[in-house]
């Protein structure tokens, strides 16, 4: 395990994708066969599709229509079968080699991508548009011997700077200047600035270094803990075991860990109550990392000074969950990563995978 990345090359969230693109179909639909081979941007029906040798993507028709001209210069050799509204028949799914879980397959058919993908017996990679992919779906592929991959790194600038939303809105009291703006009132307050104030980062994958780096910019003391201390750290760093002295410390901690077996309930209401009683909370990770119970505990009796969260466990949210009524909570709907950059870093991100896996297939094993 890996427990202090949470965007590494395998396995853990999920990013967006490109929305908005032209919706001019490069191809008609094609009731049956829904595979298309591409030769050099024009398109030539063939049916040697069922051939064991070929590559065959499975991906929606809507990252065709987006994308289907990179596709065609990236890999003109790799046959498409495309997703739309309803499955491929199952006889295509069985020439299916390769398959892209692209953004607009969120939220209605992302379950039917996962089935039409678990349908494809001869699958041998899945490559998602996610910072994190974890759970029984992906668990699934895995132990039948397909590789997935995830989008490591596209949204670590926008969840890194929701981070520091989450802390200028909880050090400044935005929700209690955003009553006075409704009532009309001139209120004046002092609020605390950044500068000289401690952070400790649970998590040392891009999007943990990119909260450090932001950190070092506010001229705030960060400190990072993770697995292993490996040595060439851009800040002090303490091993995960440390975990408990290591919040104790700060005035502000932040968890971007994946979700792992070891990783699970790791902020346990033990290291909660070790926290200080002016700290500020933020969790742009996995909802179950955290004891959600002991921490809206500690925030309701005044143990902890505030939080900022993106994930919940579960999701989401139940409406009557006392944490949307907290005035010390920022929440947000699980969307730290969606912003207007990132969905081009998740296409790019893809080619560049899916020119290395066809280069050589096991580039992803192990």
């Amino acid at each position: 395990m890996r427990g202090d990345d949470r965007a590494e090359p395998l396995g853990q969230g999920f990013v967006s994708e490109a929305q908005g693109a032209s919706s001019k179909r490069l191809w008609p639909r094609l009731p049956s066969p829904l595979v298309q081979y591409w030769r050099r941007g024009h398109e030539e029906q063939d049916n040697r599709h069922q051939m064991s040798d070929e590559h065959v993507l499975l991906c929606t028709d809507t990252f065709v229509g987006q994308h289907g001209e990179r596709l065609a210069a990236v890999a003109p050799s790799v046959a498409v079968v495309q997703l739309t509204d309803e499955p491929p028949p199952h006889t295509e799914l069985t020439s299916v080699t390769m398959a892209f879980m692209s953004k607009d397959t969120l939220p209605d058919l992302a379950r039917m991508f996962l089935e039409t993908s678990a349908a494809a017996t001869n699958l041998r990679w899945l490559h998602v548009m996610a910072a994190g992919v974890e759970g029984p779906p992906f668990d699934a592929f895995r132990s039948r011997g397909v590789i997935v991959t995830r989008t490591p790194g596209a949204s670590a600038a926008a969840i890194a700077e929701t981070v520091f939303m989450y802390l200028h809105s909880l050090s400044r009291d935005v929700r209690s200047f955003n009553d006075t703006y409704r009532e009309r009132r001139w209120k004046w307050q002092e609020w605390r600035q950044l500068e000289g104030r401690t952070m400790t980062v649970l998590g040392y994958g891009p999007i943990g270094q990119r909260i450090i780096r932001l950190a070092s910019a506010y001229e705030m003391i960060p400190t990072v803990v993770r697995r292993h201390v490996r040595g060439d750290e851009i800040c002090p760093t303490l091993a995960i075991d440390d975990i408990a002295d290591a919040v104790a410390q700060a005035d502000v901690v932040v968890i971007a860990l994946p979700l792992t077996s070891e990783t699970s309930g790791l902020f346990s209401e033990d290291v909660i109550t070790r926290m200080r009683h002016d700290a500020i909370l933020i969790n742009v990770a996995r909802g179950g990392i955290v004891d959600q119970r002991a921490l809206t505990n500690a925030l309701v009796s005044g143990h902890l000074a505030g939080a900022g969260l993106d994930v919940f466990d579960p999701e989401p949210l139940d409406n009557a969950d006392p944490l949307w009524d907290l005035p010390n909570v920022i929440l947000t709907p699980h969307n730290s990563g969606s912003s207007n950059l990132g969905p081009q870093k998740v296409v790019d991100i893809f080619f560049e995978h899916l020119s290395r896996y066809l280069d050589d297939p096991d580039v992803f094993a192990g």
